[in-house]
């Protein structure tokens, strides 16, 4: 109970302070409008890479393991380590404006990824049933948004934003099953997960620049708590 007490009054502390910062309203605004447009497009650009021919290849990795299906375990991970990485960086709000730019810049680099590589799921898919995509984008089960994999690049970067050791080591623990999850049942490429790492770190050092180059990135650490 003290715990979510202490919890609440920084939150409010912090983001009182904040908004008195024309700029960082105006960058947190911008960066969520861009990021819901972005959501939006992409909603339309699964559906359209669905339907193009792409291409398969053999996998050393995923030949050596067999097929399990584990949607229901890497779901409650991703979006558990998703919930807690978002809580913690509300504490202060300049890292929410680094963790959002993050996301943003995942599916952004995303985006051009899946265009530029058409692939094929590799034999023996076992779909991952995402609740979320299947509500922003129709009901629709994807299949072929393969490079990178969007789950292991954001988590893997939720993980970097997060400042907390202890929380860190859980996170850490999420993008295992993650990992695992996405490869175990076929969904992804090994290719796709190691690069997914590199586009997260990339993502989370670039938004991190950003946030230290416009001059917010200690904006609310003299605030007494």
């Amino acid at each position: 109970m003290n715990f979510m007490k202490n919890y609440i009054n920084t939150l409010k502390l912090r983001w009182k302070e904040a908004t008195k910062n024309k700029k960082f309203v105006a960058v947190l605004t911008s960066m969520f409008v861009a990021f819901l447009m972005l959501m939006a497009f992409i909603s339309q650009f699964h559906s359209q890479i669905e339907l193009r021919p792409g291409f398969s290849f053999s996998d050393p990795l995923l030949g050596e393991i067999p097929p399990v299906a584990l949607n229901a375990l890497t779901f409650i991970s991703i979006y558990l380590t998703h919930l807690i990485a978002i809580l913690a960086a509300l504490l202060k709000p300049e890292n929410f404006l680094k963790l959002l730019g993050g996301y943003f810049l995942v599916y952004f680099f995303r985006v051009f990824a899946l265009f530029l590589l058409p692939l094929d799921p590799p034999p023996g898919t076992i779909p991952l049933i995402d609740p979320i995509l299947i509500l922003f984008g129709g009901g629709e089960i994807i299949t072929k948004d393969l490079f990178y994999s969007g789950h292991t690049s954001t988590t893997f970067m939720a993980l970097l934003m997060t400042e907390n050791k202890k929380l860190r080591g859980f996170l850490s623990i999420g993008l295992v099953i993650t990992v695992c999850g996405v490869l175990f049942q076929r969904v992804h490429y090994t290719i796709d997960v190691y690069a997914a790492l590199f586009f997260a770190y990339t993502a989370y050092r670039l938004s991190t620049i950003f946030v230290q180059k416009i001059g917010l990135e200690k904006l609310t650490d003299g605030v007494q708590v």
